[in-house]
């Protein structure tokens, strides 16, 4: 079995379908086999992938584990020699599967790849990377920022793979070999950062961690993220790298980074304020929705803010074993 694919749905069947459809569409001759783990949501795809896409293995979990957990229980089984992991909201464009494999058949030194991310209408996404947490990352981080960076560096123009720090877990490969001996996907993470934490594991292991821009992909982005409270996302991206720092970059730097974070929130609260004093009465609901999500934010940097932190805290410390009852 040459290739492994692994989709983690949570309340995206129709996305899900589409998701399917894009793979069939792939012209690739080795074999393929696909892999379905519904994280309790239960929203009949089973019964779609059972009616429309025989050839997949559905496997339901009986509740929400988490996407790292529900990813290793699907790779737990898996007989690929390189492993995709897929969201549920993602089209594969033509030869997106050939560039990736490509990618790592050719450079010996690589042992994950990620894709280019783009909008339906075709438009770049920068999520495609990421830079490792830092203290300053997250004072800085915003989307102006991430496309100012692209457009600068030329990293936008370049068309072969070049080396990132991490890649989106929307779309990666990994050598099935390399997953297996760091363990998966770290089940601490409950939802965000896992794809994070995973490329500074490859990355601390030897190995090279690539953007393939020839590899396209559509992703339509958080559907299934923002089917749940908006403010549990907001917290939970937060939460995820406080984890992600506290492991690879030790506590004070976390301390740091919540401080930082929290001076973060309270600039970008004081500029949506003022700025909804003097806005039109109809942008008013959109900076309130802003200035809610960073009170939430603020809340969680002085610790008032505890919606994901019992899936931080429950959650074994070791990194998660491939043993199907490990999952």
């Amino acid at each position: 079995m040459k290739l492994s694919i692994v989709i983690i749905n949570w309340n995206s069947r129709d996305l899900l379908a589409k998701c399917l459809d894009s793979i069939r569409g792939q012209e690739f001759a080795g074999a393929l086999e696909t892999i379905v783990v519904d994280g309790g949501s239960f929203d009949g795809s089973d019964v779609m992938v059972r009616e429309r896409f025989p050839e997949v293995q559905f496997i339901q979990s009986p509740e929400n584990i988490g996407y790292g957990r529900c990813c290793n229980l699907g790779a737990c089984g898996a007989r690929g020699e390189y492993l995709m992991i897929l969201n549920p909201d993602t089209e594969l464009r033509p030869g997106a599967i050939y560039a990736m494999i490509g990618t790592l058949a050719g450079m010996p030194n690589a042992g994950l790849v990620g894709a280019r991310l783009i909008d339906p209408d075709g438009a770049f996404q920068t999520s495609s990377t990421h830079p490792l947490p830092g203290p300053f990352n997250t004072l800085f981080d915003c989307a102006m920022i991430r496309k100012a960076v692209w457009r600068l560096s030329g990293r936008s123009a370049r068309r072969s793979p070049f080396p990132v720090q991490a890649v989106s877990g929307a779309c990666m490969l990994v050598r099935m070999s390399l997953y297996r001996k760091l363990g998966g996907f770290n089940p601490r993470f409950f939802m965000y950062g896992e794809d994070v934490d995973l490329c500074q594991r490859v990355r601390d292991s030897g190995h090279g961690v690539y953007h393939v821009p020839s590899a396209l992909v559509v992703h339509h982005g958080g559907v299934s993220s923002a089917q749940q409270v908006s403010g549990f996302s907001s917290v939970m991206i937060r939460e995820a790298v406080d984890v992600i720092m506290r492991i690879h970059r030790g506590e004070f730097a976390a301390l740091c980074g919540r401080v930082l974070m929290t001076l973060s929130a309270l600039l970008r609260l004081v500029t949506a304020s003022v700025v909804r004093l003097f806005c039109a009465r109809g942008n008013r609901a959109r900076l309130d929705a802003v200035i809610a999500k960073w009170m939430l934010v603020l809340r969680w940097c002085c610790g008032g803010e505890k919606w994901a932190s019992h899936h931080f805290a429950t959650t074994p410390r070791r990194v998660i074993c491939n043993a199907c009852n490990g999952a």
